[in-house]
């Protein structure tokens, strides 16, 4: 499925994706490292990112998360950024894991906010949630405020909660609530 915002263009995954995704990776492989955690050698390779989407793809129509890769309109083939909603879970709880990163060259122009905002709102559409959480480490400010600009909240600290280049790293946990729930 693709879908449109001012600015941009989303998809959903899909195996042929694989070649614009390693691309996407590769170009960012050392910047993302310093946020995410470390993947494996294999992760930069075509195969291994056609078989990630197959298990999206999958997982999508299961319901169990949702993967959204978004470009400029200016440049569609080029993938600029990925949002995932990860543990999709049915009430009690109707919550999700929410994630995103942005091309290191396309910081600052609000493409992040803007593709995390329709992201948030077509993800609504088929699941439903009520909360909506996120982590973010204490010191990605930029990551932060993308959070603040979409309504979460900020709930506390997480220490020593993820694995991140080689060290169990703070982050900062956020939620948002969905009102309309």
């Amino acid at each position: 499925m693709t879908f449109e915002t001012e600015r941009l263009i989303l998809q959903t995954s899909d195996p042929s994706l694989a070649g614009a995704l390693l691309t996407y990776y590769s170009e960012n492989r050392e910047f993302f490292e310093q946020h995410e955690p470390a993947w494996p050698e294999e992760y930069y390779t075509l195969e291994y990112q056609t078989r990630i989407l197959e298990r999206e793809t999958e997982n999508m129509i299961r319901g169990l998360s949702a993967y959204y890769y978004f470009s400029r309109k200016e440049e569609p083939e080029r993938i600029i950024g990925s949002i995932s909603f990860v543990r999709i879970r049915k009430e009690p709880y109707a919550s999700t894991i929410f994630g995103y990163n942005l091309h290191q060259e396309e910081q600052g122009h609000g493409y992040c906010t803007e593709a995390c905002r329709a992201a948030m709102e077509e993800v609504l559409r088929f699941a439903h949630i009520h909360r909506i959480e996120s982590r973010v480490l204490t010191d990605n400010p930029r990551s932060v405020a993308i959070l603040e600009r979409l309504g979460f909240m900020k709930e506390g600290m997480e220490y020593a909660g993820i694995l991140i280049n080689g060290q169990f790293r703070d982050h900062f946990r956020y939620a948002w609530i969905n009102a309309d729930y």
